[in-house]
């Protein structure tokens, strides 16, 4: 007889896992955004049609520069926060927004639109 699956448990660790590894990746950038100089990166994203990604990372000050693989880990790592966030902003019309985060305090402000004929948008300080 075959064992029954408990679905909601493991999507619930799942969940965790990956609610972990946000927590670990952000400590890493942290360490190596500093150590290069950047005191605050804001991404600005945008999801719609079922497709999504961070389009532009601005950063202070202006005239530091990322090596390609901490710029494409910054913009993984940008669009997994917000998604956490907003699940499914994706989604048909989708949705965008920007994540400012400070730096030196380590402290993030997302901001998030919602795409269709009423525009709703939530705010997530300090977080």
């Amino acid at each position: 007889m075959t064992q029954p699956v408990n679905f909601f448990a493991s999507y619930s660790d799942e969940q965790e896992q990956a609610k972990r590894q946000l927590v670990a990746t952000r400590a890493t950038l942290l360490d190596e955004l500093r150590a290069s100089g950047v005191t605050n990166a804001e991404l600005f994203y945008e999801g719609y049609d079922d497709d999504g990604n961070v389009e532009y990372i601005a950063l202070t000050p202006a005239h530091v520069s990322l090596s390609e693989e901490l710029y494409d880990r910054l913009q993984a790592f940008g669009w997994d926060f917000a998604y956490s966030y907003n699940p499914g902003l994706e989604i048909d019309c989708g949705g965008n927004g920007s994540l400012d985060w400070d730096l030196q305090t380590d402290k993030i402000d997302l901001n998030y639109c919602v795409n269709d004929e009423e525009s709703v948008r939530e705010e997530y300080r300090d977080q």
